[in-house]
C-alpha cells in the first residue's frame, strides 16, 4: 500500500500478522507488538532497536506518537466517502476517550475537507480533528475542556441540500 507520511510518500507492505505484525516500510523491516493493558500503545522493533509509541486511528488517517514526535499517516487510495460510516452519516465520533482542548469551528460554519474542527487530547497526545468533506456544521456536541468516551458523537454535519 502507498501512504503519505507527513507529506512524503512511502510504501508499506504487510509481511506477517501473527504473532506480531511484520511490515516492510520503504524497504526496511519493522515488527510491531501491542503492549498489554495500554490502549493504543505499541512497540516497534527496527533493526534490533525498540521504540515505544501510541496510535489513534481516524478514518483513513493513523496518528502516531513516536520518540516525542507526532506523525500522521494518510492512505493514498482513500476509499469512497460512502464507505466511511462517519463521512456518510455526516457525524464525527470519538475513536477513543479524551478531552476537548480547543474548538476551531462553530455550529453553522461552512467548512471544506481538511478544515480544523476540534483539538482533542487522548493518552497525552493532542490531535486536530478535521472535516472529512465539505459542508455545514450542524452541531458541536462537546465544549472546551469537556471529557468524552470512546464512540461519543463530537460533531454533526448538516445534510447536503
Amino acid at each position: 500500500m502507498r501512504f503519505d507520511l507527513d507529506g512524503t510518500a512511502c510504501d508499506i507492505a504487510v509481511m506477517a500478522r501473527r504473532p506480531e505484525l511484520a511490515l516492510v516500510v520503504n524497504g526496511h523491516g519493522v515488527r510491531l507488538s501491542e503492549l498489554p493493558a495500554e490502549q493504543g500503545a505499541f512497540r516497534l522493533n527496527v533493526g534490533g532497536q525498540e521504540i515505544r509509541g501510541w496510535r489513534w486511528v481516524q478514518g483513513d488517517e493513523v496518528h502516531l506518537r513516536l520518540n516525542g514526535r507526532s506523525l500522521v499517516l494518510r492512505r493514498h487510495d482513500i476509499r469512497n466517502e460512502q464507505a466511511d460510516g462517519n463521512a456518510a452519516s455526516g457525524n464525527l465520533h470519538a475513536e477513543m476517550p479524551g478531552t476537548v482542548v480547543a474548538l476551531h469551528a462553530l455550529p453553522g460554519s461552512e467548512v471544506e475537507a481538511g478544515d480544523k474542527l476540534l483539538t482533542i487530547e487522548s493518552m497525552k497526545l493532542q490531535t486536530i480533528l478535521t472535516a472529512s468533506r465539505p459542508g455545514r456544521i450542524a452541531a458541536l456536541h462537546v465544549a472546551e475542556n469537556a471529557s468524552f468516551e470512546r464512540g461519543a458523537l463530537l460533531v454533526s454535519f448538516a445534510e447536503p441540500e
